[in-house]
Order: C-alpha cells, then structure tokens, then sequence
C-alpha cells in the first residue's frame, strides 16, 4: 500500500511562479525556464512508477513517495522507497531520453542523442551513497535490513547499451520490468530480521 504519496515539489511550483512573474527579456528567465523543464520532466518520469507499482499486494508492499530522513545530523532524499517485512529496496528514477550507456570502467553514464554524447550523474552512485545512508539511519533506530536497489529508466525513448559486463546491470531497468523485479527480489531475500511494528511511525517521526 501507499504510506507516502507523492506531491508537486515545492521547488517546481516557485520556478512556475518565478516564471510567470519574470519579463520574456529578463536576462535569468532561460535558466529558469531549462530549470524548470527539467525539473518537470523529473516528476513526470517519477509518476511513472505509479502503474507497474500498483500491481504490487497491497498487504505485502509498504511504498513511500519522496522519502526525507535525517541520519548523522545530515538529510538524505530518496524517491521511492520500498519495505517488506524483510526487505528495503530504494528506486531512483531517471527519465532521460537517447542511447544510454553505464560505463563500469570510468563509472560514469553516457548519454548519445542526436549525434552527440555527454556525461550525466552518475545515478548509481547516487543510490550506493544512498543505500549506506540508509542502512545508517536503519542502524541508528536499532534494526537491520536487508537493503536492495534499482535505478529506473521511465522514458519510453531511452534505449540501454552495454559494451561490456557492467557488474550493476542488474540494479538498472526499465520501468515496464520493474514489477516482475521486486517480486523476484522478494522472493529471493529472504532474512530473519524484520521491521519493527511502528516502522511508519519512525519514519515520520511521530
């Protein structure tokens, strides 16, 4: 089930505002208009995981939308976050469009569109910094969990290249597979150690 649902961040709605208010000559209304298309096309591609996730049982899935925990004093934001009652999986979307490439030897993403290449984030990375956040933060209340990752390609145009083994291609895929992924992945850990009854209440702090 939903525990957290997703919504419009507040960052998008002051860009429209900004937008709106600024002049079309106004020297800084590009970079808020490239800001904000960009921020979009994020929520967009976010929105995305909502119909293979909701296939998922309800009883056995617990999905959070815009996590924002606090561990070592520090706040960590991941997109979507989802518990079992022995599993955590952390899904980082990236909706980009072209030739996309993960490549392990420089650890860095490639994309090709319209002739040309350029070097993105990383977003696996991203989620190997966020996995360790999180079994900090897990640490820090007192439980252990098994943590798991995918970074999902939502844009219907992305295509996936490898040129060679990529020792993370299992964490990457497209969304239309994700569903089929975490119910593998559940099935495949399965640990002794469970979340605690009050876990939502933790999370929220309440």
């Amino acid at each position: 089930m939903i525990v957290k649902q997703r919504t419009i961040p507040l960052i998008i709605r002051q860009e429209e505002v900004l937008e709106r208010r600024l002049p079309k000559s106004h020297p800084k209304r590009p970079s808020i208009t490239k800001s904000l298309k960009m921020r979009k096309a994020g929520f967009w591609g976010e929105q995305e995981l909502d119909y293979p996730l909701s296939f998922l049982p309800q009883d056995q899935y617990r999905i959070f939308h815009d996590v924002r925990l606090i561990e070592a004093n520090k706040a960590f934001q991941i997109d979507t976050l989802i518990l079992t009652a022995n599993l955590a999986i952390i899904l980082e979307v990236k909706n980009i469009s072209g030739i996309i490439k993960f490549d392990s030897t420089f650890d860095q993403l490639i994309r090709k569109l319209e002739g040309r290449e350029e070097r993105l984030p990383n977003p696996l990375a991203q989620i190997g910094r966020q996995r360790r956040q999180l079994a900090n933060w897990f640490s820090s209340n007192n439980f252990l969990m098994p943590i798991k990752c995918f970074v999902v390609m939502t844009h219907p145009s992305c295509v996936l290249k490898a040129s060679e083994i990529n020792p993370h291609q299992h964490t990457i895929t497209h969304v239309e597979n994700l569903q089929e992924k975490i119910i593998k992945l559940k099935a495949e850990n399965i640990s002794e150690n469970t979340l605690p009854s009050n876990i939502n209440n933790i999370i929220f702090k309440l």
